[in-house]
C-alpha cells in the first residue's frame, strides 16, 4: 500500500516534527509513505472573506496537483468528523 500525506505548510515545533519521525519510522515497514508539503499562500494580515476563499482556492489547487491521480483521498480538518486510530486502521484495511 502507498500512502502520500499532502499538507500544506510546515512544522516548525521540534516535538511535532520529532513525532512525525517516529511515525514515518514505524509506517515503513506496512507500507511506502510519502509527504508531500505545499508552501503556505501568503494571507493578508485581516482577510476579507473573499480574500480568504481565494487563498484557500490557491492552495486547494495546489494540494490536488500533487495528489496522486486515482487516489482515494481523506481530508483532515479540525472541523471534520474525529475518529479514532483504530477506526482509521480500519478504514484502510477496507481500501487496501
Amino acid at each position: 500500500m502507498k500512502i502520500t500525506i499532502a499538507c500544506v505548510g510546515k512544522l516548525k515545533e521540534k516535538y511535532l516534527t520529532a513525532a512525525m519521525d517516529e511515525y514515518v519510522k514505524r509506517l515503513q515497514p506496512f507500507c511506502k509513505l510519502e509527504i508531500i508539503g505545499i508552501n503556505e499562500e501568503k494571507m493578508p494580515q485581516e482577510p476579507s472573506e473573499a480574500e480568504r476563499e481565494q487563498v484557500l482556492e490557491k492552495e486547494t489547487r495546489r494540494l490536488l496537483a500533487v495528489i496522486p491521480e486515482h487516489s482515494y483521498v481523506v481530508l483532515l480538518d479540525l472541523q471534520g468528523k474525529q475518529i479514532t486510530r483504530p477506526e482509521l486502521a480500519e478504514k484502510m484495511d477496507a481500501l487496501a
